[in-house]
């Protein structure tokens, strides 16, 4: 049986794809020097991200609101700190800097 649930998986299964692809194109566009370990950084934000978005989700669905909205905004703060440090690391070793 198809649901709600599946659907979502689904959609949100393309857009990794397309997350993929684009950081890919990404790193190659800014002349990064991406490692094994930088991509594992890269994907562990990424799957971070996912998680806390469906957890404040499903606290929303569960008739949490409250609960879900403040671990979307802790989610939305965190997720700017550890991106920032990210980006931070993945810039040490441009091969040409951004004009």
């Amino acid at each position: 049986m198809i649901t709600n649930l599946v659907v979502f998986a689904f959609l949100v299964g393309l857009l990794t794809g397309a997350v993929v692809v684009g950081a890919i194109t990404w790193a190659k566009a800014l002349g990064l020097k991406m490692s094994w370990w930088k991509w594992i950084l890269l994907a562990l934000w990424y799957m971070l991200l996912l998680f806390l978005l469906f957890a404040g989700f499903t606290f929303m669905g569960e008739g949490e609101v409250a609960a879900g909205w403040k671990t979307i905004g802790i989610a939305v703060v965190l997720m700017v700190i550890l991106g920032a440090a990210l980006v931070r690391i993945l810039i040490t070793g441009r091969t040409h800097p951004e004009a």
